[in-house]
């Protein structure tokens, strides 16, 4: 009976959402390039789990641990003889990528983690989204100290930005270094989002954020303003302008005056006072819209599996 009850034990420890994603993050970090651990992941998302081991195998001969191939390949028995187990490890799959953020902010703290994944019920499939949303909260209140809480609201209201705006990474890095402040930039987020659901032309966004920034942070306003108009009217970023203006900043231990901007960037044709710097005409062509009506910065977003669900019922 206790020779039974120690192999249950040991099967849950490595059928758990965490047990899941410690493979995936240790496959991740086994590989030479992570666009491998991309295209790993698209691969085992589109094919059958009959036959995901072979398609996948070119992968492990990349990998530098070889010990991960048995791990896979006892996941995907599992999965095949278990529907349920094979739902949890495509839930943990498809947010791979979110996860990784997530333990970020959590500080790679392991029980915090366990915690996250447990409150989100990633292997609960018939969990309902105020359950995850009513189990979301009570982790973030209950578990995490105020740091790491407001970390994690960034972390989704970045997400949020993402899906909704098709803000890449790199673009939401930049936003954050230029306003400095995590409060403030996850307020420039959901102004961003909220506009954006309620289709309200793109000068009055700029005027609300603008607004914001001006009453807490005015001196991030000028270059933050013509970061927004390059991202929304699509022009090819200069991402180096912007990190030699950053790093400007935290050499000085302040941030840069306008005669900064000046002095180093007198012939850019958007920095400046005149009338030819019309946000209005600049962004006429800018075309926000969503149907949705409100924004909830710690509102956990869709799993791919979800939207795969919503686009079958629709």
């Amino acid at each position: 009976m206790r020779k039974n009850n120690m192999k249950k034990k040991a099967a849950e420890q490595t059928t758990t959402p965490y047990a899941i994603y410690g493979f995936f993050r240790s496959f991740r970090e086994s590989l030479p390039d992570d666009n491998d651990f991309s295209d790993f992941i698209s691969t085992l998302t589109i094919t059958p789990m009959k036959d995901v081991v072979e398609m996948v195998l070119p992968f492990f001969h990349r990998s530098s641990d070889k010990n991960l191939l048995t791990q896979f390949q006892i996941l995907i028995r599992q999965a095949e003889q278990n529907s349920s187990f094979e739902s949890t490890l495509m839930r943990v799959c498809d947010a791979i990528d979110m996860l990784g953020k997530v333990e970020l902010a959590l500080g790679f703290d392991e029980r915090l983690m366990d915690g996250y994944l447990r409150a989100m019920q990633f292997d609960n499939g018939s969990a309902s989204h105020q359950q995850v949303w009513s189990g979301l909260q009570r982790f973030l209140n209950e578990e995490c100290d105020p740091n790491i809480k407001k970390r994690m609201e960034r972390v989704f209201a970045e997400q949020k930005a993402g899906d909704e705006l098709g803000l890449s990474d790199d673009i939401l890095t930049t936003a954050s270094a230029l306003v400095g402040d995590d409060s403030l930039y996850i307020e420039i987020l959901e102004t961003l989002q909220l506009n954006n659901r309620q289709n309200l032309p793109w000068d009055t966004v700029i005027m609300r954020i603008q607004r914001n920034i001006e009453q807490k942070k005015p001196q991030v306003w000028p270059m933050l303003r013509k970061f927004l108009d390059d991202v929304h009217s699509r022009r090819v970023i200069d991402f180096n302008f912007y990190w030699d203006f950053i790093d400007y900043q935290y050499m000085n231990e302040q941030y840069a005056d306008d005669q900064y901007i000046n002095d180093q960037y007198a012939n850019d044709q958007y920095i400046n006072d005149s009338e030819t710097y019309n946000i209005q005409q600049k962004l006429a062509n800018i075309n926000l819209e969503s149907e949705n009506d409100g924004v909830n910065v710690i509102e956990p977003p869709q799993t791919q599996e979800a939207q795969r669900k919503q686009q079958v019922v629709q």
